[in-house]
């Protein structure tokens, strides 16, 4: 690897210029607004807002015949609210005419049984890049200093194969497939986490907290050589998931939440809060009649990224559930603050009376029993429900297939069927992702 000095000053401003990035140009702005006010920030931020719906509106035909002229940051509520089927059926229409950049595929993994095709440019992904330099500079941490990634799919990792290997020894960044954890993987990356050659890692929350999990399992801790931070992003971040990686990494967990159709939304500073990137997006949290909650009420993160302009996807249905924190951050950045992510909207299951639940309420029961390792329930159409559960070879499976029954009953009423299902190991998704809940009952058909 590269010293450190040499990366930051040199070879990573020149591989993003290679790219056709800004990304350094971004990540100066973005530190300058960290040091700037709430009401400095907020002005710049509604300036930024309306010139992006203007530009939408003229620019972008599927907005154009749709919304009046822009005056105001106000005017964003005349813009419908999107969804994926809506960006699928409008495919160039959000495309924005004559623009400067070229447009650049994307898709999302569709680990939710919904892959979706949009447009990014080199602006937008700029700003994404120096969202995350900026967040990780919150920890004293810059472009240089090494990274260890658990992360991706089989298939994406072939796909990017010779990139990565070439940004690895640049850039100082060290791939580790997060579909790839079995014992004998696991004890290697031990071995590479533990030599001091790793500044901070970065991973799916669920390969993170089995990581950490195993480490713990054999009497083992990184400390002395381990990383100085690690970054959990792409899925929801239990407390007992962190409580796990803290005490087996030795090193404190900040979270980051994004999707890759709508940018990264936010990411945690030192103190624990969870900042919204104002310079970067607009979020809006909304209830079911699509008015905005209150502070500290639950509701639908919707999304707007600032920077999208080759593609606009206003006024974005992220299908995530969030929350607006009713109390300021001590650390003095300027940005607002989520008092919590819940998960996907679709991470909700339906009781026998029709009524819905979210599915954190069946986690936390899963959570609490002895022998559990890892688990997924899978709500079929039927309102049957699949509960596949990775458990300790020493675990006395009948009797924890009562308490499982038993916790089921409480959360989604006694009439529904359960069946479990014991493994040795619970295979991901193909994404390399996990998730806890998956309800293929459509969201209409619940109450």
């Amino acid at each position: 690897m590269l010293p450190r000095f040499l990366v930051k000053s040199l070879i990573h401003p020149l591989h993003e210029r290679l790219r056709g990035r800004s990304t350094h140009t971004f990540c100066k702005l973005y530190m300058d607004h960290d040091r700037g006010s709430v009401a400095e920030l907020q002005a710049w931020h509604e300036r930024c807002l309306t010139e992006h719906l203007q530009h939408a509106q003229v620019r972008v035909s599927w907005y154009r015949e749709r919304v009046r002229a822009v005056q105001s940051p106000a005017d964003l509520a005349n813009f419908p609210l999107l969804d994926k089927s809506m960006v699928r059926s409008a495919g160039q229409q959000l495309a924005a005419e004559g623009f400067d950049l070229p447009l650049i595929p994307l898709a999302t993994g569709g680990s939710s049984g919904e892959p979706l095709r949009f447009w990014s440019d080199a602006r937008r992904e700029s700003s994404q890049l120096a969202i995350k330099l900026r967040a990780r500079a919150w920890f004293g941490l810059h472009a240089g200093h090494r990274e260890t990634d658990l992360w991706g799919s089989p298939i994406e990792l072939a796909a990017h194969a010779r990139m990565r290997k070439l940004s690895a020894w640049m850039l100082g960044v060290r791939l580790l497939p997060a579909f790839a954890l079995q014992d004998s993987t696991m004890a290697k990356f031990r071995h590479w986490l533990s030599s001091g050659r790793t500044d901070f890692v970065y991973g799916y929350a669920s390969a993170l907290a089995r990581y950490a999990r195993y480490l713990l399992q054999h009497g083992e801790r990184l400390e002395l050589g381990g990383p100085k931070l690690v970054i959990s992003t792409a899925e929801v971040l239990l407390d007992a998931d962190r409580a796990d990686i803290v005490k087996a990494m030795g090193a404190p967990v900040a979270n980051e939440f994004g999707c890759r159709d709508g940018g990264l939304v936010a990411h945690e500073c030192p103190r624990g809060s969870l900042h919204v990137m104002h310079d970067a997006v607009h979020v809006e949290i909304l209830r079911p009649d699509g008015s905005a909650t209150a502070l500290g009420e639950s509701g639908e993160l919707v999304l707007t990224n600032l920077w999208a302009r080759g593609y606009p996807m206003i006024r974005y249905r992220t299908g995530d559930r969030a929350a607006w924190s009713k109390q300021a951050c001590s650390c003095g950045l300027p940005h607002p603050v989520l008092s919590a992510i819940e998960g996907r909207m679709t991470d909700s299951l339906v009781r026998d009376d029709g009524a819905r639940v979210h599915g954190l309420a069946l986690i936390y029961i899963l959570r609490e029993q002895p022998g559990v390792q890892r688990f997924r329930c899978t709500q079929r159409r039927d309102r049957s429900l699949l509960v596949e559960v990775e458990a300790a070879e020493t675990t006395d499976r009948p009797a924890l297939e009562l308490l499982l029954r038993r916790g089921v009953a409480k959360v989604l009423g006694s009439s529904t069927r359960v069946e479990c299902c014991f493994t040795a190991t619970l295979v991901p998704l193909a994404s390399g992702k996990h998730r806890f809940i998956l309800c293929e009952i459509p969201e209409e058909a619940g109450s």
